[in-house]
């Protein structure tokens, strides 16, 4: 079937055995409704085609099949893939936050009521109150975050990941929400634009201390302060829920 989506989420690129290098991409339909696709190869995508965030694209997808049935699971005919617009307009963040923030639910609690209920696995919420943004090395996370992180296990969207420039860190997200059943959470982020960010300034930041420094600065000290929210999104393996992407609108 052919849809019309909001790109709101798109994954650092990622190499996979069956499909080479893809990226996966969350989205919002025209009925407002979540879509995960994948696989997309995007950097072989003619450059036409190679959308960016909050690009409205018109794509054929059919549902996947995949061992947890998550409901928002597509795949895409990537040859199908049309870019129809972008909101960028000088009301820009109102036309974005109208698709978007009719999603929003409660709290990290309400999101694994739904998993269990129907399968849900996307979603974005708004943390009440975050309190910190760590740096794990790689040899002390949970497994389940050291094979995602090393390629190890199938991706938040499906099939092997081997990424292209590995991270061997661990970023997280403290904050509690906005629920009286919350006691706090800590969660992974792997939003492409924080781990494109670590990748591109090690040229700029020398050291680590100073690059852990200033990725703090901002993907915490400023962007947390604010009207910040989470897309989180689980992974194809485990079903943990996972930061996927941030969203910062001016309040």
């Amino acid at each position: 079937m052919k849809e019309k989506i909001l790109v709101v989420v798109k994954t650092y690129p990622n190499l996979s055995k069956k499909y080479k290098e893809t990226v996966c991409v969350a989205g919002i339909n025209e009925q407002g409704e979540w879509r995960r696709l994948f696989p997309i190869p995007f950097r072989q995508l003619p450059f036409n085609k190679r959308f960016k965030r909050y690009d409205w694209i018109e794509v054929d997808i059919v549902k996947a099949r995949e061992k947890l049935m998550r409901k928002e699971s597509y795949h895409v005919e990537s040859d199908s893939i049309n870019v129809v617009g972008h909101l960028d307009t000088k009301n820009k963040w109102e036309e974005r936050n109208k698709v978007i923030l009719p999603l929003k639910l409660k709290s990290i609690e309400e999101f694994n009521k739904l998993i269990k209920k129907d399968k849900t696995s996307l979603a974005i919420i708004q943390p009440k109150e975050i309190t910190d943004f760590t740096f794990t090395p790689i040899g002390e996370c949970r497994e389940w975050e050291r094979d995602l992180i090393e390629g190890n296990q199938k991706t938040l969207f499906g099939d092997y990941k081997s990424p292209l420039d590995k991270i061997a860190i661990k970023f997280s997200y403290i904050f509690k929400c906005d629920d009286p059943e919350c006691t706090g959470h800590n969660l992974m982020c792997e939003d492409w634009e924080l781990l494109e960010s670590w990748r591109s300034w090690k040229e700029t930041y020398k050291t680590e201390v100073i690059l852990k420094q200033k990725i703090k600065e901002k993907y915490f000290e400023k962007m947390a302060k604010g009207n910040f929210h989470f897309f989180i999104g689980t992974d194809s393996y485990y079903n943990k829920p996972l930061i996927i992407g941030v969203y910062y609108p001016p309040k």
